[in-house]
């Protein structure tokens, strides 16, 4: 079984790379479900997944780099349940990203609609909450993080903000941000 390997949503975050600082990258495609598929596939060939990519932000300003602590997902079950919970799971709402004695605060809201400020009529209150509540918002996080809570395999996610629901810097705050994370996890080798 190798050590590590990347799972990032799109090659256009990382110009095509084959490889980040030594280990393998695996393109998930975009979406909660790709990153599920991806994560299943990694689990029984790494001992540990490193989540990287873009993320948009109401909270923090583009370009800043992201160490997720807590990761939320999408889902809505009202009347059955709360908003956020999978029905017949324990613990379902959050998953900590805790190892060891680091813990980042920075929270993750996961979910499968690009934030669009023009759009705001279409999304629920319970998803507006969500996002305004979160540090950042991407569409792969919480799935690969409960793959890896399920398998037992080591995660951690580093994301960049690379918009506000406004998509026009996305290639260009991408670049600044695979930078940045590529500086923070070479320092953590």
């Amino acid at each position: 079984m190798s050590k590590k390997v990347f799972i990032i949503a799109s090659p256009l975050e990382t110009n095509h790379a084959t490889e980040m600082l030594g280990y393998p990258i695996i393109y998930s495609g975009i979406g909660k479900i790709n990153a599920t598929i991806a994560a299943v596939k990694a689990s029984s060939l790494y001992k540990e997944i490193i989540n990287i990519g873009s993320c948009g932000s109401l909270n923090i300003k583009s370009g800043e780099l992201v160490e997720i602590g807590r990761v939320y997902q999408d889902i809505d079950l009202t009347p059955l349940t709360s908003y956020g919970k999978t029905l017949f799971e324990h613990n379902s709402k959050e998953i900590n990203l805790a190892s060891g004695f680091e813990y980042s605060s920075m929270s993750c809201f996961t979910t499968d609609y690009f934030y669009d400020e023009s759009q705001r009529d279409k999304y629920s209150q319970s998803y507006l909450d969500m996002i305004n509540r979160c540090d950042i918002i991407d569409m792969e996080c919480y799935a690969i993080a409960k793959v890896c809570k399920q398998f037992n395999i080591k995660f951690s996610s580093y994301k960049w903000v690379s918009d506000d629901g406004n998509a026009t810097s996305w290639e260009k705050n991408c670049q600044i941000g695979l930078e940045k994370v590529k500086k923070q996890l070479a320092t953590q080798n």
